[in-house]
């Protein structure tokens, strides 16, 4: 029980004022994308209420959304698992992700408002303080905050889910990869080839150059795919 505490109260990221729901749903998708827990693992309800001073029923609602994240999977009998991402599915996502973005990228930018582009660049600000306070999980949050909100720009609203989908099981790969980390410097690890690409991008919406921003988008995607998690690379250009 104490070390399930120990891990979902790490950093303590959730704010107490959040419904406490959320607070378990962040709590336990920490755990996961930073592979404190990992895939097979067994989530108990009564166990994590009990670390996260809760009744069952917050448990069960971070629980379900969890679920249709595709991070945890329900089986029957025994109970509630942490999901596993194979690296040849999230190959797939991955180049998925980048055929949604770059066709969204070029679409969003003529429909691109002063209040949307203010959104998105106070995103990036916000995404550029977690990676110098080092925070792994909120830089993964507001990774995909900043790249849905370019997203939805678009108007293709039918395909935020899949592309939010995507990004996310390619973070199970790319954010809390321990490996990857051995013999970096902490602050290299953090920010690795983020953080002017993302930079980039938001220079290129601003002054309206399509082509260009696509251009950075992919080039971003697939340094830090290159950077993080050479396996998954290997799988992207072996595929099919």
């Amino acid at each position: 029980m104490t070390e399930i505490a120990e891990i979902l109260n790490d950093n303590a990221w959730a704010l107490a004022r959040e419904r406490k729901g959320n607070v378990v749903y962040h709590a336990v998708k920490r755990a996961i994308l930073l592979r404190a827990f990992k895939a097979g693992d067994a989530l108990i309800e009564q166990q994590i209420a009990a670390a996260m001073g809760c009744s069952q029923g917050p448990v069960r609602e971070a629980l379900m959304r969890l679920e249709q994240d595709g991070l945890v999977a329900r089986r029957g009998y025994q109970g509630t698992l942490v999901s596993d991402t194979s690296a040849p599915e999230a190959a797939k996502m991955a180049q998925i992700r980048i055929e949604i973005e770059t066709t969204g990228i070029r679409m969003a930018i003529p429909a691109m408002t002063s209040r949307k582009l203010d959104e998105i660049g106070g995103l990036l600000e916000e995404l550029e303080g977690a990676e110098d306070r080092l925070d792994s999980y909120a830089k993964s949050d507001l990774d995909r905050a900043f790249h849905l909100a370019l997203f939805s720009a678009s108007g293709m609203h039918a395909l935020e889910p899949i592309l939010t989908r995507c990004c996310l099981h390619m973070h199970r790969f790319t954010f809390g990869n321990e490996a990857r980390a051995k013999g970096v410097a902490a602050n290299d690890y953090q920010r690795g080839p983020s953080r002017d690409q993302h930079r980039a991008i938001f220079e290129a919406i601003a002054g309206g150059r399509s082509d260009e921003a696509a251009d950075i988008l992919r080039r971003h995607v697939e340094a830090v795919i290159a950077y993080w998690a050479p396996d998954l690379q290997t799988a992207m250009m072996d595929g099919p």
